[in-house]
């Protein structure tokens, strides 16, 4: 891990445990989340560095395109491993800056709904993990909108470690849009069903 990287995630982490109250649970299974798919829900602008800044490996991330258009914001989002997505269309590009992340052994972020306002469960996730074999750790994140509530300590955000589905479990499925789909309804299940962990 680049020692910038790390400073960045630390001064995250410290932030999530001063003002967050952060809570890990099942924080043993952090020592084997490399070389993996991570899923995670989406409810916050926060979640990509809350959850990245747990991780002990230096991760990727998808971002939205958007967000690059500023050179400054856009430089630093490279600089911490964001690979810039456009939304509501297939993006060959951010596709193929995917798989190679993955093939060489690296881990990246996905959520498998796209963004913070949608419910539906894209297939984006399925074709990565059936198309590179990759295990798929499932994270839930909670509290991540509720500053307030554990800054004055009602509240704790709290981050939920899955077990992780091994890629052996779908190396039967098809390179197909319902097999993508299916896995991809399945991972969201996972990570979902972790909630009740908080």
């Amino acid at each position: 891990m680049r020692k910038s990287y790390s400073f960045i995630t630390t001064c995250v982490r410290v932030y999530m445990k001063i003002f967050w109250r952060l809570k890990i649970i099942n924080r043993e299974r952090l020592t084997d989340i490399s070389d993996c798919i991570i899923a995670a829900n989406h409810i916050s602008a926060f979640d990509p560095p809350f959850i990245g800044s747990v991780i002990p490996t230096e991760i990727h991330y998808l971002a939205k395109a958007e967000l690059f258009k500023n050179k400054l914001a856009g430089a630093f989002l490279v600089f911490v491993n964001c690979i810039p997505v456009k939304r509501g269309r297939i993006d060959k590009s951010a596709i193929t800056m995917v798989k190679l992340v993955l093939r060489k052994g690296h881990s990246i972020l996905i959520f498998p709904e796209g963004t913070r306002k949608s419910s539906n469960v894209k297939s984006g996730i399925g074709k990565f993990a059936i198309e590179a074999k990759k295990d798929i750790c499932p994270i839930y994140i909670h509290n991540s909108t509720n500053f307030l509530k554990c800054f004055l300590g009602k509240e704790r955000l709290t981050i939920v470690i899955g077990e992780k589905i091994k890629a052996t479990s779908f190396a039967e499925m098809e390179s197909t849009k319902e097999s993508y789909k299916k896995l991809a309804n399945n991972v969201m299940g996972k990570v979902f069903g972790l909630k009740n962990e908080c």
